[in-house]
């Protein structure tokens, strides 16, 4: 069994925050777009958060019971039994989607086209005219006995030949070369729920690649980008740049906020150091709301004719 702990580089009192910033800090590494020789790698980090970011998936995996339940079964049996090959699997297909904080807060819809493997229709998805596999007869599996005298397991492992099918290409369809899958574009239209996070995955299954007669799942992993807000944990961030002349003359600014413009009023202590903070206006996640901050900055630029008709207002009400 893999070790999820030693591949997040986390020890087992890990909390849930500790994952997932060992999680994104290796997917960002290993992840194939940036690194082609760690697809494996990536694939056992994604296969380990997946585990250990579920709590229910996590206590399975941490008190794993090899006797089949608390009292039941026949502990003896896990010395000289027959396990049967599970499905064959095929690795999940991975593309990476752009991704705003607007539209992280609100949740839409995402029109993604991404290039996958798809059955041939030329052989149907067959790879050609099949035979027997000769080294399994047939039967997809190879069985194996491990261990000795009272320890002795039969184990069945999916044929390496036939990779479980029990058949073998002899006759390659000249489509797909006996591959039965060709390369296609496709389209999806994908629901990205509130508040997801740079790096998070999401898992259209059924959508991946067609590979040995299996279909397998989509992962899209979210990339965030700044925008004129940015996303930090659960809190949104918003700059808001202002002449000289309107940091002494305004009082309220109107800003701009995914659920609808708020007006802000400007303190007379004002400080571009220390952002604005509007209370419940941020991201909702399971650990609570987040709040809303304005980077309140003043613009160098020359005053315009504009801020000189407001400075002249404003040197009347003085004098």
């Amino acid at each position: 069994m893999k070790d999820y702990y030693q591949i997040l580089n986390i020890n087992k009192n890990a909390s849930q925050s500790e994952i997932k910033k060992a999680y994104r800090k290796l997917s960002k590494q290993y992840h194939p777009d940036v690194n082609p020789q760690g697809e494996e790698k990536f694939k056992d980090i994604v296969e380990s958060y997946e585990t250990l970011s579920d709590e229910k998936k996590r206590k399975q995996y941490d008190n794993p019971n090899p006797f089949g339940g608390q009292f039941g079964g026949n502990p003896f049996d896990m010395f000289n039994q027959q396990r049967r090959p599970t499905k064959p699997k095929i690795k999940d297909k991975v593309i990476r989607v752009t991704l705003t904080p607007e539209e992280s807060f609100v949740g839409i819809e995402k029109d993604i086209t991404y290039k996958s493997k798809i059955s041939c229709e030329l052989c149907v998805g067959t790879g050609g005219k099949k035979n027997t596999c000769t080294t399994c007869a047939g039967r997809g599996f190879i069985r194996q006995k491990m261990g000795t005298g009272f320890f002795t397991q039969t184990v069945d492992t999916p044929c390496h030949t036939c990779r479980g099918s029990g058949q073998m290409v002899v006759d390659p369809c000249l489509n797909c070369n006996g591959s039965g899958s060709i390369d296609r574009f496709k389209n999806l239209k994908m629901s990205i729920p509130k508040g997801v996070d740079n790096g998070d995955f999401l898992r259209a299954a059924g959508k991946g690649d067609y590979l040995n007669n299996i279909q397998g799942d989509l992962l899209v992993q979210i990339n965030m980008i700044k925008s004129k807000y940015e996303k930090v944990g659960k809190d949104l961030v918003f700059n808001l740049n202002i002449s000289p002349i309107d940091m002494l003359i305004n009082k309220t600014f109107r800003v701009s906020h995914p659920d609808g413009d708020l007006d802000i009023n400007l303190p007379k202590n004002l400080s571009t150091e220390k952002p604005l903070r509007v209370k419940s206006k941020g991201f909702v996640t399971q650990s609570g709301i987040g709040d809303f901050y304005i980077k309140v900055g003043v613009t160098n630029k020359s005053i315009s004719d504009e801020d000189k008709i407001k400075l002249k207002d404003l040197l009347k009400w003085i004098h």
